[in-house]
């Protein structure tokens, strides 16, 4: 079941006369995007430009479908054709518009002789603001890009033939703070003998060798796929960049004053690494990281294509200060999206406790867009499995190079005082939005606009979300209401074929039938009705298998584990307990105030980390049987949860499952 709210999601769309190879959007103002691209060091006649696009931003237009938003030019500069075409971009904003740095390879002569001044930085300027809402704008006022200076921070190439040029550059977030926003940048090298990634102070609108934060230079044939940054704190900053099989991490302390760095590690950490490939198997057939963003300063998520575009997948990690990361979830792309070309991550405002959601768009092989969101539960340190809000098919007629989001920046909300006046900010803000927008090989631009929603509306403070947690779950309780009722209607049908349909008492009788049919109604009860009631879920032995284990819904164990903090004097306990009546065991779960207490009285309750493997393998095997955990979820979110057994249950079956 896929939840699309296409209502009130709108779209606009421009042509240039190049190919697009990158684009970022203003840190602050929606309005503007920034793209550039071209058709390299050529005779071809296809020109090299950056373009700075103004997308209207009145929001009562924008989220109008029957008046869709407009892109127009605001600013452009003609690059020369003795250079390379536009090949990355980031966005520094100021007063009066933005510090665009981009990269541009130096012409192939220059480079031969040693030279290569591939990053760039320009000054836009933004066209004059209408001081009165009345006054009409003039269609031809523009503002203007200034080259402001190149530099080059690369080692120069020892190739022959030289082919190295900035294939990745990207800047950490921009924050809203008073004391201002001190950004670091990083950019990445391609087609190089030895390629290394850089990580500069990107203050300096031309950066120079001072400047260089660390220099990581990367093993030979070794290329970084992708990169992202994130600032944790002020001043400190986190990195982390993905080859084809593996992940890295490093984390600096950065002091602008003084240009001084503290890094943790000294090099950069593997904190994800492929399964090593035999000897007899070739490379093409490991599966590939593609892109990798930070969700928050702990959790990253990445995108991988598997061999022989056999599809591709989302996979998200958890980040330990030392050692390896742990993978949380990993999802299932389309079959038809053959291959993942670019991705992009916003991150919604959080609330109070940390609670946040993250919107997920990956542009695939067959120009089409998918959009997810994942809810993120700060007191248990988990994600809610992935929910698709929207497929865009058919987004551009040609290959996608890049997309990328409008970073969403909060309202101002009404602070309430003692007696609940308000002092300052709006307790309406007025609708708020997020945008995507896509570019490629074909000179086409396209920016779709999604509607945002406050997660509590009666609430003067409430965080935003794309995806309404209610929405998903009624949709997600008329999907198993649709598919129990048609596992029902088919048990009945071939009862009816194999027994006879005049044979009165068939089904109830029948005791293999009874229970196949039994199952999907009482299970189902248990994840949809009886979650929010009773505190056991049963889970008959005899029966389990027949539920899928990735049925979606909210489990009465994923329900408490959002409440309950490890640290705390509670107990949440999974028992496997004997049910005389029905002749088979029940799975019951259920929050104990006093952890102490509990364990005194419970002495055969165990941490998850305390149970053996066996143990841990027979537990998985109920829990996912009960529909109370999924694989995809990983082990994370049960280690601080009791696992108690009756009569060395447990272990009976692990010494069994041995024996066989």
């Amino acid at each position: 079941m896929v939840y699309k709210p296409t209502s009130n999601v709108s779209f606009a769309k421009t042509s240039l006369p190049y190919p697009i190879f990158s684009a970022d959007w203003d840190p602050y103002n929606r309005g503007y995007l920034v793209v550039g691209g071209g058709g390299g060091e050529s005779k071809t006649g296809v020109p090299n430009q950056i373009v700075c696009h103004h997308v209207s931003n009145d929001p009562w237009t924008v989220l109008d479908t029957s008046n869709r938003a407009t892109i127009t030019t605001a600013a452009e500069i003609q690059l020369s054709r003795d250079e390379d075409s536009v090949q990355s971009l980031g966005n520094l904003a100021t007063k009066d518009g933005l510090i665009t740095f981009a990269g541009i390879n130096s012409s192939q002569a220059q480079q031969n002789a040693g030279v290569n001044e591939h990053l760039r930085s320009f000054d836009v300027k933004y066209p004059p603001r209408k001081k009165q809402k009345t006054e009409r704008a003039d269609d031809n006022e523009q503002g203007e890009i200034l080259l402001i200076g190149q530099r080059s921070l690369f080692k120069p190439s020892s190739a022959t033939k030289k082919e190295t040029y900035q294939r990745l550059l990207r800047l950490s977030p921009a924050k809203k703070r008073d004391s201002g926003s001190k950004r670091l940048g990083a950019v990445a090298t391609g087609m190089a003998e030895e390629n290394e990634v850089i990580v500069f102070n990107a203050t300096n609108a031309t950066p120079d060798k001072e400047d260089i934060v660390t220099r990581i230079q990367l093993p030979q044939g070794t290329v970084a796929n992708d990169l992202d940054i994130i600032e944790p704190r002020a001043s400190e900053f986190s990195m982390v960049y993905c080859s084809d099989s593996d992940i890295y991490e490093q984390s600096y302390e950065y002091d602008f004053s003084t240009k001084k760095v503290e890094k943790t590690p000294n090099g950069p950490r593997r904190v994800y690494q492929s399964a090593i490939l035999s000897p007899a198997e070739k490379s093409s057939a490991r599966s590939k990281f593609r892109c990798v963003r930070f969700l928050n300063s702990e959790n990253v998520v990445a995108i991988v294509n598997r061999p022989f575009r056999q599809g591709c997948e989302l996979r998200v990690s958890h980040l330990y200060p030392t050692g390896p990361a742990a993978q949380l979830l990993q999802f299932d792309l389309p079959r038809r999206m053959k291959q993942a070309v670019s991705m992009d991550v916003c991150a919604l405002d959080p609330d109070m406790r940390g609670n946040q959601q993250f919107v997920i768009a990956i542009a695939g092989s067959d120009v089409s867009i998918e959009i997810y969101t994942t809810n993120y539960m700060q007191k248990s340190g988990t994600f809610t499995p992935f929910k698709k809000y929207l497929t865009l098919r058919d987004v551009h007629e040609h290959q996608m190079t890049k997309i990328c989001f409008s970073p969403f920046h909060p309202p101002q909300r009404a602070s309430e005082g003692e007696k609940g006046e308000a002092h300052n900010g709006s307790g309406s803000p007025g609708p708020q939005y997020i945008r995507l927008a896509s570019v490629t090989y074909g000179n086409t631009v396209v920016v779709d606009t999604f509607p945002l929603q406050p997660l509590e509306p009666k609430k003067k403070n409430s965080r935003y979300v794309l995806s309404h947690p209610g929405d998903e779950k009624f949709y997600t309780a008329a999907y198993i209401f649709l598919i129990s009722a048609i596992v029902v209607i088919a048990a009945y049908l071939i009862q009816g074929f194999v027994t006879g349909f005049t044979q009165k008492g068939t089904v109830e009788s029948s005791s293999g039938p009874s229970q196949r049919m039994r199952n999907p109604r009482s299970q189902q009860a248990s994840g949809v009705s009886a979650s929010k009631e009773q505190p056991t879920v049963n889970a008959p032995d005899s029966v389990e298998s027949d539920k899928p284990s990735n049925m979606p819904g909210q489990s009465k164990l994923q329900q408490l584990l959002s409440q309950h903090d490890p640290s705390s004097k509670q107990a949440l306990v999974v028992r496997e307990e004997a049910d005389s009546t029905e002749g088979h065991s029940t799975l019951s779960v259920r929050m104990h105030a006093d952890k102490d207490n509990y364990l005194e009285k419970d002495v055969h309750a165990k941490y998850w980390t305390e149970l053996t493997s066996e143990q841990q393998t027979i537990w998985k095997e109920r829990l996912i049987r009960a529909g109370e955990w999924a694989e995809g979820q990983g082990e994370k979110v049960l280690i601080g949860i009791l696992f108690s057994e009756y009569a060395g249950l447990v272990g009976q079956a692990a010494r069994g499952a041995l024996n066989q």
